[in-house]
């Protein structure tokens, strides 16, 4: 299932930093295909956050915060960040919720079950995966598969940003038996975007054609359908 970790306004609000930080790029022209394989006039570089210290800090202490209830709830004992944009934002919570950080490859380094994780499991590990932004969530569910071959309790998956416009994620995640908890999401983003003032004419005619049907324009700008 998807899950909002925060309040509509606190989810507004990261929205805005991104926004602010003009990590949140539009194209009209050539689109942006995602690893996922689905066309989009827009990409966020959440990473934009490593470098204003001001609003990284604001955004991580507002993880922080909605995070500590389902710390408590599920009982997660580590922090595991995905290589390598995750692992940044998953040592800053690491740090604030006094929790071991662990690191998980794209591809194994060794053999064995534990081959694409970095650091040490603790005992009983029950781990929360974090990542910067999710579409259609097969990546997570995969590293959330992975995970769990090493014997570790993984039910929880955090983003800084999940699209929430994409088919079928909904069921893909209730199947594997994974929540996928988010900052925010594309329907923030793009109220952002419009109350920022900056777009033109034509970016917003775009963002509201890819909002009214994003499989429809991935489909019609070369990416992949439902």
């Amino acid at each position: 299932m998807q899950a909002s970790l925060l309040s509509p306004s606190r989810s507004a609000r990261v929205a805005e930093v991104l926004v602010a930080l003009g990590a949140v790029r539009i194209t009209t022209a050539q689109p942006f295909i995602y690893t996922s394989g689905w066309a989009s006039p827009v990409y966020v570089d959440t990473r934009l956050l490593m470098s204003d210290v001001a609003l990284r800090r604001e955004v991580m202490d507002i993880a922080a915060e909605g995070l500590i209830p389902l710390v408590a709830r599920q009982g997660i004992n580590a922090i595991v960040g995905a290589e390598s944009s995750g692992i940044a934002v998953a040592a800053w919570l690491a740090e604030r919720l006094a929790l071991p950080l662990l690191y998980l490859r794209k591809r194994p380094m060794g053999w064995g079950n534990s081959a694409r994780l970095e650091g040490r499991l603790p005992d009983q590990a029950c781990l929360l995966h974090v990542d910067d932004v999710t579409t259609d969530g097969r990546s997570k569910v995969a590293a959330a598969q992975s995970l769990r071959g090493t014997g570790a309790r993984t039910a929880d998956s955090l983003v800084l940003v999940d699209y929430a416009i994409y088919p079928q994620s909904r069921e893909l995640f209730a199947e594997h038996n994974l929540t996928l908890h988010a900052l925010t999401s594309w329907a923030h983003l793009h109220a952002a975007l419009l109350a920022s003032g900056k777009l033109d004419a034509e970016e917003a005619g775009t963002l509201a054609a890819f909002s009214a049907d994003p499989v429809q324009w991935s489909i019609e700008h070369g990416g992949v359908g439902a």
